[in-house]
Parts: C-alpha cells; structure tokens; sequence
C-alpha cells in the first residue's frame, strides 16, 4: 500500500476537518522517518515505503482511535448544569410572581433564552481566533469605562449607561471584555510583572471612579488570578502585590478621617445589627430571621413574610430561596454550585493551551467570586454588599455575563485536543 492511498484511507474515518489535516501531517512525518531508516538499511524506496506503511497497522483502526481522540469535545455534564440552573432560577422568579407582574417575568425569559443562546453561540466558537486582540479588548474595555463618566442615570451613586435604550448597566458590563483582554495580553512576549501592574492600576482606577466596588473586587480578583497562573516571575508577582496592597491600606487609612458617620454606621452594623435595627442593621435582622423561620423544607406555599423587593430577588434571592425551598433546598443548590466550581477547575487543569487557561482561569475566578460572596452575604458571613447570585439573581446583566464566562469555557474545553495535537 502507497503512503498517499494508506493517509487517504485514515482521513476518512476522522470527521473534524481541522483534526484531518493535522493528522494527516502527524502521520506522514512518522512515514517519511520510517522510510528513511528502512532506505539506509539497504532497502528500495518502493519497498521501504510498503513497510513503513505496513509497520503503521490498520488504517481503519488508526482512523478510528484518531477521531475519537481528536475530534472536538462537548463537555455535556456542564452544559446540562448550566442549563438545569438557569432554568431553575427562571422557574422559581415565575412562581413568585405568576400572580404578580407579569412583565417582569416574561423579561426574566428574555434574559434567560438569550444567555442561553449566547453560551451556544460561544460554545462552537473558536476562541483562539480573539488571541491576538488583547490590546483591542483592553483599549475598548477602557474607553466603555469612561463613558460612565458622562453618563447621567445613577443608581445608588454609580453611574449606569443605556445599551441601544434596551438595558441599563453598570460597569460590571465590561469584565468579559477585561477576560478577553487580558488573556491576550499575558501571552505576549513583551508582557512583564511591571507592565502588568501597571495596566492593572490603569484599569483599576477607572473601574473604581464608576463607584462600583463589585466590580472593583471582582476584576481585581480576576488579574489576580490571572497573573498568577500565567508564565510571570511568581516571586516578582509576589512582591509587586505586596506593594500594590500596602499602597492600598495605607490610601485607605489615610481616607479614614474623612469617612462620613452613615458609613461607619453600615460597618457596626454587620458586627452589632441590633443596635441599628431601624437604620443599618435592619437588613442584617431581616435576612437572620427569614433564615431561621426557614426549616428544613421551607414555605413553598406560603410565602407571606416576603416582601418580594428589588433586592430579594437580586442580592438577596438564596436568602429567598432558602425560605422557599427550606434548609435542605439551599443545600441542595449550593452543592450544584460547589460542583460546577470543581468542573470548571478540572477543565482548566486538562487544558493544555495557556490563552485557553487564561480564560479558564478567569472566569472561574470571577463565577466564584460571585456565589461564594452572594452566598456568605445571605448568610450573614460577609457585609452586604450589591453582588449578583449566577443563574438566581433577577436581571439581564448578570445572566449575560455567566453567559460569556460558561461559553469561553466550553469552547475552551471544545477545541482543548485540538490544541494539544497541534503542537505534538
């Protein structure tokens, strides 16, 4: 058998066009190497061309453990789960108001099916083509931040911008884009400890003129990260944080003798919320109590004590889904949590192509920041603070931008083979 009919006869058991032709190279670089050896042996080229072939086996067999192996990958367990969530957030909002708002509801389908739509779409997208558009994305993640300046709609003091007069946002909007960004940017050659500190100043500064300390935490949280786990200096990273963090403590006690009586007022009343219970503290008293009339088993059919405010149904919805589903319901929901987490950790440690880690490790970075906050916030672990629970939490935005983060993932986890047959 000719080399030529034996690498026909494998591409045609391997369906992926991208694996075909890798493949296809992969093996003739072993043939032209067997053939070469079996020449200098004293063998014709005919007859050393027929046993590097027949030393290869059964091209049927080799077709068929290289589509196997290289074709591209759905990861069907997280995708199920991504699914299962945001349809039991969108089914627990239209049971509290089936017999309320019925606008609201069908907004909450809106942004449901379209963050559903946005994960596919990323899902059979081939990230690796956005690597090279680092800059871009930090550029243009920048320029959106200071649009937020000239922006006159604000919402408990932080500005908000109007997408096309359909949604308002605030500047959480652009962390996917600062995602992409710096995925990118930590694969350049040029990228430094120092370089990165400094972007990361840049960036930080206007996220927090946008008076947002949400997204303030949660970018720094996602550089971080990132940083960390690309190829920098880990002992420059160390050192560069530490003085980063010392400015940070020392601007923020410096700030202290202007803080405002309200605001140390907000800071007792986490740690002693009876003594604020008209002011500060009656939220802390509010979320304790429906925590603890909740039971084991909730009260799916009697839901009097709810108010049902904006709150209740963003920031606060697991103490919400607490007092409906009952002790054993959370439990429930935060151990489907605490799985996806351990997913997404898993696909970043297969992943062999560092862009695709970068991403992986960001938006793991950013869904856990967001659960573990919301969560312990409910609890009464954490200070309120306004942060969105994935899939639960009313609103486009935060659905949207789950979306972003388990889409890349999932085409990350797509092409992951892909990538590594390439270098191979």
């Amino acid at each position: 058998m000719r080399s030529n009919h034996f690498l026909d006869e494998v591409s045609s058991y391997i369906r992926s066009k991208e694996a075909k032709k890798y493949i296809e190279a992969e093996l003739k670089a072993h043939l032209n190497q067997a053939k070469t050896e079996l020449v200098k042996k004293g063998y014709t080229e005919d007859e050393a061309e027929e046993l590097a072939v027949r030393s290869m086996g059964s091209p049927s067999d080799i077709g068929l453990r290289m589509d196997k192996l290289h074709r591209p990958k759905i990861d069907w367990k997280l995708i199920s789960m991504f699914l299962f969530m945001s349809a039991t957030g969108l089914f627990l909002f239209w049971f509290l108001f089936k017999d309320g708002n019925s606008f609201s509801v069908l907004k909450q389908v809106y942004s449901v099916t379209g963050s559903v739509i946005l994960a596919c779409v990323l899902l059979f997208f081939d990230y690796r083509k956005l690597q090279r558009w680092g800059c871009a994305f930090f550029t243009i993640g920048c320029l959106i931040l200071v649009q937020f300046q000239f922006s006159n709609v604000f919402v408990h003091g932080s500005p908000r911008i109007n997408i096309m007069g359909l949604l308002s946002v605030d500047s959480i909007v652009v962390l996917p884009i600062f995602l992409l960004a710096w995925a990118g940017m930590l694969q350049s050659k040029k990228m430094n400890v120092y370089l990165a500190a400094i972007l990361y100043i840049c960036s930080a500064f206007l996220f927090m003129v946008t008076v947002n300390l949400q997204a303030v935490a949660l970018y720094s949280l996602m550089v971080a990260v990132m940083v960390w786990k690309s190829g920098l200096n880990k002992r420059k990273i160390i050192i560069t944080a530490a003085v980063l963090l010392t400015a940070c403590v020392s601007l923020l006690l410096i700030s202290l003798k202007d803080i405002r009586a309200y605001q140390l007022e907000r800071l007792y009343a986490f740690v002693t919320p009876g003594k604020f219970s008209e002011t500060s503290g009656y939220m802390y008293l509010k979320l304790e109590k429906l925590n603890e009339d909740a039971g084991w088993f909730g009260h799916f059919g009697s839901l009097g004590k709810i108010d049902f405010s904006n709150e209740m149904m963003t920031d606060f919805i697991f103490v919400t889904i607490t007092y409906t589903l009952g002790w054993a319901g959370a439990l429930l929901i935060g151990l489907l949590f605490l799985w996806m987490i351990w997913r997404i950790s898993r696909i970043f440690q297969t992943v062999k192509d560092p862009f695709g880690k970068m991403l992986v490790s960001g938006s793991f970075a950013i869904f856990t920041a967001q659960v573990t906050v919301s969560i312990g916030m409910s609890l009464g672990l954490i200070p309120i603070i306004s942060v969105s629970l994935p899939f639960m939490s009313y609103g486009a935005l935060s659905a949207m931008i789950n979306a972003c983060l388990f889409g890349l993932v999932l085409s990350v986890y797509h092409k992951k083979d892909m990538i590594w047959m390439k270098k191979i």
